[in-house]
């Protein structure tokens, strides 16, 4: 009988220090994941058109800030943008008490090099307790925009309902 409590006792503990193990990998593993891309603007509308193109190697960053103390940066990551303008950033930790926000740095791109001023920066929530079940986090478009606005923006603005112009224009009489 001493001799099965001493094999049972002895699994228990494997047992034990194998999912302690297993526990402490999993810490390790992110706990969100924040997604999202970087465009350049070239009618200069700060939002995205048929027109706008993917801009790669952007460095964008991830800042968390204590609340009420934001002079204090509580959690830091960068990447870049791939190919496709896309980037990716694994987020380790609940920042249920941070403001965290994505920027982009300079754009490296020649023709493309102002920074918009309503999309350079977005606001991500980075916590379980706001009632998504998904650990994937989506950030708006941020972008930067050509010095001079492309001869075709004018198309998508006439497209777009944005654009009158004088052979647009009707007097109502």
């Amino acid at each position: 009988m001493t001799k099965h409590f001493a094999i049972i006792a002895i699994v228990l503990v494997v047992a034990f220090c194998f999912s302690s193990v297993l526990a402490d990998d999993k810490s390790k593993e992110p706990t969100f994941t924040v997604e999202g891309k970087i465009y350049c603007d070239p009618c200069r509308v700060e939002f995205e058109t048929r027109l706008s193109h993917p801009l790669s190697d952007i460095k964008v960053t991830l800042e968390c800030k204590k609340i009420g103390d934001e002079k204090n940066i509580t959690y830091t990551a960068e990447t870049q943008t791939d190919k496709n303008g896309f980037y990716t950033l694994p987020v380790m930790g609940d920042h249920q008490e941070e403001i965290c926000t994505v920027q982009t740095e300079r754009s490296s791109h020649p023709k493309c090099k102002e920074p918009m001023k309503k999309m350079d920066a977005d606001r991500v929530v980075l916590t379980k307790n706001d009632g998504v079940s998904s650990s994937r986090r989506f950030v708006n478009p941020l972008g930067f925009m050509t010095r001079n606005i492309d001869a075709r923006c004018v198309s998508v603005a006439k497209e777009l309902g944005m654009w009158v112009g004088a052979e647009d224009q009707h007097d109502e009489a």
